[in-house]
């Protein structure tokens, strides 16, 4: 399917960034190595990726007369196109796209991210979406949830995937260790997220298991006790704030979101015992 851009910057009146020379170089290279077949001429792979590149060049385009005035073409196309670095990437992934139709190999997305990274381009894709760095959603928080948590949360939504992962643990930890200081339960200072949560599992009245099946909702409590436990860990080794092996996107938003699993679960005990 055609990459989707976000749309600030599908909207966009300036270009959030553009393609510099040693990756446009690169790109280049890439779509050199395609094979062409009596099914996919070369000429064909040119033309569309000159079709796709009129776009973010912002120029109409126009079929070559034969294979070298297309490969010529198809040099200033891609350098019209490289001052709209988010375009460029659009018309490269979906040239692409459209060529593995015909049955040719072209190069996934996978190359075309280790071009962005290799080159420091803010922007990675992933299933078919283009992702800026600090793009990792992070769901909206109850009102209830204190100041040091809610402008956590709203720096982890500027960061990238491994940076937003280091401030929702610190969101998580602070939420944590505020409702035991309300509640009145007594913490060692220094308590990690994970002391904090087994504290409150314990001795908060909100988090008692009730209603049916109150066995299988406390092996829910354990579950994400045991999920604090993994989310600190990630963070001393997989995030920014320990920059040894970082997440990627997908696995960096399923920490989060699990990390808001948490908040909204205590929120709503804390919530139905002020209604009872």
């Amino acid at each position: 399917m055609p990459l989707l851009l976000p749309t600030e910057l599908q909207f966009a009146t300036e270009y959030a960034f553009s393609i510099p020379d040693d990756a446009f170089r690169e790109f280049q290279a890439l779509i050199r190595k395609i094979n062409h077949s009596e099914r996919c001429t070369e000429k064909h792979i040119l033309e569309t990726f000159k079709k796709h590149m009129a776009k973010p060049a912002a120029v109409e385009f126009g079929t070559s007369s034969n294979t070298d005035w297309a490969r010529g073409d198809l040099e200033w196309y891609m350098e019209k196109a490289s001052q709209d670095g988010p375009g460029f990437i659009a018309a490269l992934h979906n040239a692409c796209e459209q060529l593995s139709l015909l049955e040719t190999n072209v190069p996934s997305d996978l190359y075309i991210n280790q071009i962005l990274s290799k080159h420091g381009l803010p922007c990675h894709i992933n299933n078919s979406e283009l992702i800026l760095a600090g793009n990792v959603r992070i769901p909206d928080s109850n009102a209830s949830v204190s100041q040091t948590v809610v402008r956590a949360l709203q720096d982890a939504k500027t960061l990238s995937p491994a940076s937003a992962i280091d401030r929702v643990h610190t969101a998580l930890h602070a939420y944590l260790v505020e409702l035991c200081h309300q509640a009145s339960i007594q913490l060692e200072s220094g308590a990690t997220a994970q002391k904090a949560f087994k504290e409150l599992k314990n001795n908060h009245a909100a988090l008692k298991p009730i209603g049916n099946r109150p066995a299988e909702v406390a092996n829910v409590l354990n579950s994400m006790a045991a999920t604090i436990n993994a989310l600190g860990t990630i963070r001393n080794h997989a995030s920014l704030a320990h920059n040894n092996e970082l997440l990627l996107e997908p696995e960096a938003q399923a920490m989060i979101n699990a990390a808001m699993t948490v908040f909204r679960y205590i929120e709503e005990c804390i919530a139905r015992q002020k209604k009872t």
